[in-house]
């Protein structure tokens, strides 16, 4: 059993404090009171007192069963010290609401034993905005069945912190393109082109700062890349309180698992501004890639900010992520196979019938 959860009290009124997206303090949803975290800390060393253990004796013959890891592979329970509950929850769990008392609690032994966090992003967005956002990515989707905006039901909405490694990297390449030039022109009788073929040459160093990769197992890594880029301007040092009123996950993958996608977010990223500082040539063809680490840098540990929603429409899941910072919002939507083949009349046929008029018209003009 795990009985070390933090509850952040309202000094008002007791409730539990919820950190606040909108006003980046912690609030209280029963009296309205908001609290900075130094008005906080200010507030709890004034009113710091010693905790008397109040633990007493089982009945006797009765051992109350202990939740052994052994047993129960990757859950663990805790005790809600606001109604007294056990909640069941993953151990990477971090944060979590109470879904009997809806306190909000924070497990600060989760990030004991293992590297504690060393920045996070707090949540910008609230639920109501992540809802709308949802809402409005299903507009301008022709593909999308009518009824889906009507029928699919919002079964699941939850605000997760999600653990993130951060990678330094110094590295240097050199490329070798095939560019192209053309040249037409033409006489009575002839078009003649001309194409010229060139060495192109690129070398040079890039340094990386603070490369994002997801730590957790259980997270999709494409839907965590396609909701980037997070604005690191607001990147906090670490506190506990920032968690409040969120779920939590903590990384079950360290950074030595994670090189081969950093490396990759690395090279493509080296190609693609190499690539685009080369101007002036029709067509450019990459012959020779040569990338190489100088300097492998420091790794810091960061927790982010992600809303995920899910809905089902005729059985199916869809899922859907958001940026909890940015509101950058993506997932996978259905597509009406009868609105496809109306999509395609619609858009070629018109066109078809256009360029077999003009033949039509060349042929029977003697062009053709």
């Amino acid at each position: 059993m795990e009985d070390n959860v933090l509850n952040y009290k309202c000094p008002n009124c007791s409730a539990g404090l919820k950190f606040d997206s909108k006003t980046q303090k912690m609030a209280c949803e029963y009296c309205g009171k908001t609290y900075s975290l130094d008005e906080l800390e200010k507030i709890a060393q004034e009113n710091e007192a010693v905790d008397e253990d109040k633990s007493g004796k089982h009945w006797e013959g009765f051992e109350p069963e202990q939740w052994q890891t052994s047993d129960n592979g990757n859950m663990a329970v805790w005790n809600c010290p606001s109604c007294g509950a056990e909640i069941v929850a993953e151990k990477t769990t971090g944060a979590v609401v109470c879904p009997y008392c809806d306190n909000p609690l924070v497990m600060p032994d989760q990030f004991k034993d293992m590297y504690q966090p060393d920045y996070v992003i707090p949540f910008q967005k609230s639920k109501k905005e992540a809802v709308a956002a949802l809402k409005e990515h299903y507009q301008g989707k022709p593909l999308l069945p009518k009824v889906f905006k009507n029928e699919n039901h919002l079964e699941e909405i939850k605000a997760m912190y999600v653990p993130f490694w951060m990678f330094d990297l110094n590295t240097a390449g050199r490329f070798r393109y095939e560019g192209t030039r053309r040249r037409i022109w033409e006489d009575e009788d002839y078009t003649y082109t001309e194409t010229k073929f060139y060495n192109v040459v690129r070398s040079g160093k890039m340094n990386f700062s603070k490369i994002p990769v997801d730590g957790s197992k259980s997270i999709d890594n494409t839907m965590m890349e396609a909701i980037e880029p997070y604005d690191y301007k607001d990147l906090k040092e670490f506190d506990m309180s920032y968690l409040s009123g969120y779920m939590a996950d903590k990384y079950d993958q360290e950074p030595d698992e994670l090189t081969d996608r950093v490396y990759e977010r690395m090279e493509q990223s080296v190609k693609n501004s190499f690539q685009s500082s080369i101007k002036g040539y029709e067509t450019l063809i990459p012959k020779q890639e040569k990338i190489w680490i100088t300097k492998k840098g420091d790794v810091k540990y960061g927790l982010f900010p992600v809303w995920f929603l899910n809905t089902k429409w005729k059985g199916k899941t869809y899922s859907f992520a958001m940026n909890g910072q940015t509101g950058h919002l993506i997932g996978d939507l259905p597509i009406g196979k009868d609105l496809v083949v109306g999509y395609w009349f619609r858009h070629h046929v018109p066109l078809t019938l256009v360029l077999t008029v003009i033949l039509t018209i060349l042929r029977v003009t003697g062009v053709i």
